[in-house]
């Protein structure tokens, strides 16, 4: 109990998140005459791994959403040191490469969705119908999953999270993807005021995961404008004028999607020769290792367990959800939890730790099934693991999803850690 207490406390002040204010909030109006429409995708500028100074606290960092934060993947030196010679003489290259294919791939899947998204938004614009919103709502959902799956390739300085450094070196694109708790006034606000641009460079200029948090762009937006508060949003809504500024500021919503996850693509691609994933390849394997131990046990150990089930539990969370305009938040952990099994499994990892520790590696292989289930039973609605009784069986359930996931991170950080690997973990 004690241990289970310091972890919960831990986490801090970050995780209250509270509800959106009863006012109108007032946006920082983009000037329309300042934008300037493209028709394609912008160029990609290849990325590459960059060495950053590491600053690892206890835990609590990161901001709304899905993500970590601003400490989470600023170190880039995996390699832990050794005065033994002969120590960690092992052949990972096949698994280094199937990871990356594996990266590129879970990428490149989820920009085909994006693009049936666009599709699907504009086919609604075009023809607002019962049909045409059931059809974008399942193109939301599918696109969602495929994201959701790419999640255990953030935490370590890669293309999607890379830390912000200059106007000329802006970061990655994850606060556009994918914030949550979305504001509905905020949303409700920019359709409201007819002078404000829905130019899709508008509205990720709008977007901003620094205090005050205002999420504009991204997944959770276009769930809001497809669904509505409620859930119960007709196709009627689409039409007209209002209508017509909602269709365009979810289009916008798509093309950021689309643009963004695109550029992780091309950032993974095989045989470019100076993108992101040849520098993986081409790098010591340790540190092309702890970029995939890394991602997944960050997301498994903290990101998972406690900045969403265990924030969640909290009584001024009460309202903490990724998708409660859909109503398919259950799904949302499974998904993310998902990617990271992939990791393990797909790629070679868990032959890698059998080799070397058969014992861990069953352990291991245990604890993904304890896991999975854990977090299966977090079955709708999903409210009701939101700030749960004391006692009640919905806290018992979210606290041994919890424990389950951080139990399984312990393990894999042991196993990277005996393959030479180092993986810091927030609160662990």
């Amino acid at each position: 109990m004690e241990r289970r207490t310091r972890i919960w406390m831990g986490l801090g002040t970050a995780l209250l998140v509270g509800g959106a204010g009863a006012n109108t909030p007032v946006i920082a109006r983009q000037n329309p005459a300042l934008e300037s429409e493209i028709g394609q995708t912008p160029t990609l500028q290849p990325t590459r791994p960059r060495t950053l100074v590491a600053q690892v606290g206890a835990s609590g960092e990161g901001g709304p959403g899905e993500g970590g934060g601003a400490v989470l993947g600023t170190i880039t030196e995996f390699r832990l040191s050794t005065n033994d010679p002969t120590a960690f003489a092992y052949d990972a290259k096949s698994q280094v490469s199937a990871y990356a294919a594996l990266v590129h791939d879970t990428y490149a899947a989820t920009n085909t969705a994006a693009q049936a998204l666009q599709d699907a938004v504009a086919n609604l614009q075009a023809t607002p119908s019962d049909e045409t919103l059931a059809a974008a709502r399942s193109a939301w959902l599918a696109a969602r999953d495929a994201y959701l799956k790419t999640e255990a390739y953030q935490f370590y300085a890669g293309p999607v999270d890379i830390p912000a450094i200059s106007v000329d070196a802006p970061g990655g694109p994850l606060p556009r993807l994918n914030g949550w708790p979305v504001d509905p006034a905020v949303i409700d606000a920019i359709l409201a005021d007819a002078a404000q641009s829905l130019n899709f460079r508008a509205i990720a200029r709008l977007n901003t995961i620094e205090p005050t948090v205002t999420i504009t762009t991204g997944l959770h937006v276009a769930e809001y404008l497809l669904w509505g508060a409620d859930g119960a949003l007709e196709a009627s809504a689409f039409t007209g004028e209002p209508g017509a500024r909602r269709g365009a500021y979810l289009a916008s919503v798509a093309r950021l999607f689309v643009n963004d996850t695109g550029t992780l693509v091309a950032a993974w691609a095989p045989d470019v020769g100076n993108n992101y994933r040849a520098s993986v390849e081409g790098m010591d394997q340790r540190n092309a290792l702890g970029r995939a131990f890394n991602g997944m046990t960050v997301l498994v150990g903290y990101e998972i367990p406690l900045r969403r089930i265990g924030a969640g539990l909290f009584p001024a969370n009460k309202n903490f959800q990724p998708s409660p305009f859909s109503g398919t938040s259950e799904a949302d952990n499974a998904a993310s939890f998902a990617g990271a099994q992939s990791v393990y499994f797909d790629t070679g990892l868990d032959a890698l730790v059998e080799a070397t520790n058969p014992e861990l590696a069953g352990k291991i292989e245990a604890g993904f099934v304890r896991a999975a289930e854990a977090i299966g039973a977090m079955d709708a609605p999903y409210a009701r693991f939101l700030a749960p009784a004391s006692g009640s069986p919905e806290r018992a359930i979210g606290e041994e999803a919890a424990r389950a996931l951080t139990d399984l991170a312990r393990d894999l950080r042991q196993a990277a850690n005996q393959l030479g690997v180092l993986v810091v973990v927030p609160g662990m």
